[in-house]
């Protein structure tokens, strides 16, 4: 059973990159699985142009001929969970996680390859209440994959969240955080949220 963890953002070992790796930890917590942790950095990837020649047989994108989609399909598809941490910018995701969202549709195509894969996803944000746009948007491309959207359940539920919101602005609002430093509130989630993906992904194996 393979669990798929992409690092959205551009920038390695920064906050997404904490929130997977805080993630893994907790589904190490249950058992061991297939670990595929994927930095999307390290991909090239050309924007969907709007060809349209995915909805033809074989569904398949003429750009991944020349770039590196196909290496991050055969990573990506037949895993079990898929977890995807991506930066807030201006409100929305970033453009390396926007272009593999549009590339990922001949996936749908090719009669919904997602379908019923857990998805779990994660946001890092500036400001404390910055990263609902993104979150959005990641619930939307794993709705429109058919994927099993789900959150944390673990933990305090007065204190923890659902969804692992890292922040670079520390509670009191006037100091944040510095380097080497990180959102231990949302490190603690991420943790949890990589429990219970790893706990249904057994529960629905049975």
């Amino acid at each position: 059973m393979k669990i798929t963890l992409i690092v959205g953002s551009p920038r390695k070992n920064k906050s997404c990159n904490f929130l997977i790796d805080q993630t893994i930890e907790g589904i190490k917590s249950v058992r061991e699985f297939e670990i595929n942790k994927i930095q999307i950095s390290d991909y090239k990837l050309t924007p969907c142009n709007a060809c349209d020649q995915c909805l033809k047989p074989p569904n398949d994108c003429p750009l991944s001929e020349n770039d590196d989609m196909k290496r991050l399909e055969d990573l990506i598809l037949g895993s079990s969970g898929i977890i995807i941490a991506a930066p807030n910018y201006f409100g929305s995701i970033n453009s390396q996680i926007k272009v593999l969202i549009d590339r990922s549709r001949p996936w749908k195509m090719k009669n919904y390859l997602l379908k019923n894969v857990i998805f779990a996803p994660m946001a890092s944000t500036g400001l404390r209440n910055g990263g609902e746009g993104v979150i959005s948007d990641l619930i939307n491309f794993a709705l429109i994959q058919g994927m099993i959207v789900i959150g944390n359940a673990e933990g305090s539920p007065v204190i923890e969240g659902n969804i692992p919101i890292t922040s670079l602005q520390k509670y009191n609002m006037k100091e944040f955080l510095g380097k080497g430093e990180f959102d231990e509130l949302a490190g603690k989630i991420a943790k949890d949220l990589g429990k219970r993906v790893a706990e249904l992904i057994l529960k629905f194996k049975k």
